[in-house]
């Protein structure tokens, strides 16, 4: 084989290469990993006291986080699809945001929502948790946080007619974290309040589900 014949062959290959890899990894616009900014607030679920908690929770400001695709956006049209196919389904949890201390491995705080068919009686789950009022019931303790929501939106019917339905946030870390429970009640209902407030947002819940615009310790229920 020439040269030139050899050249023009080995070139074949390197772009043959190089079409294979950048096709493998997926890394295209839609799918590329968020930007650094985005890598800290699970693609908006997390706003900015719901960061703060969660570098408190993990003990790191250098925390890493995912969400579900395509963010707020997305979780809510899966909300949507779960409840016009299923209808209330307690057990099926539909995941949010992920939160690790270091590597994108097992999640040290898991965010997840479903739907509820009631709100538990706040002395029922007393020995558990903590109770509070904020949206329907909050309960928190120091590993746990979840929040119930009554959610009124016309995005449920097919025929945009309003329909009310109750949600269930939670946030649970994997391991026991470090600090006062008092605290630890606190940062666990932060992030809880950010993500069932941007939850609520994506749905078109009216009033935001009730929620207030920015967290504040609510008091006991």
């Amino acid at each position: 084989m020439s040269s030139r014949n050899t050249a023009a062959w080995t070139a074949v290959v390197l772009a043959a290469t190089f079409c294979i890899s950048a096709c493998q990894s997926g890394d295209t616009k839609e799918n590329a990993d968020p930007a650094p900014a985005e890598r800290s607030n699970c693609l908006g679920f997390l706003n900015q006291a719901g960061t703060k908690s969660a570098a408190s929770l993990l003990g790191t400001d250098s925390y890493l986080t995912s969400a579900a695709p395509k963010g707020t956006a997305g979780a809510a049209k899966e909300m949507v699809s779960e409840y016009r196919t299923n209808g209330v389904t307690e057990g099926k949890k539909i995941g949010l945001c992920w939160i690790y201390r270091t590597t994108k491995d097992l999640s040290d705080v898991t965010v997840t929502s479903s739907f509820a068919s009631e709100v538990p009686d706040s002395s029922a789950v007393a020995s558990a948790f903590t109770p509070y009022k904020m949206g329907e019931l909050a309960l928190a303790s120091s590993r746990k946080a979840v929040v119930y929501l009554s959610c009124s939106s016309e995005r449920f019917e097919a025929d945009s007619s309003r329909r009310t339905t109750t949600l269930r946030v939670e946030a649970s870390n994997r391991y026991e974290p470090d600090g006062s429970p008092e605290e630890l009640r606190k940062d666990n209902l932060t992030i809880t309040h950010s993500v069932a407030l941007a939850l609520a947002e994506g749905l078109g819940c009216e009033n935001n589900a009730d929620l207030p615009s920015a967290f504040k310790m609510p008091p006991g229920a």
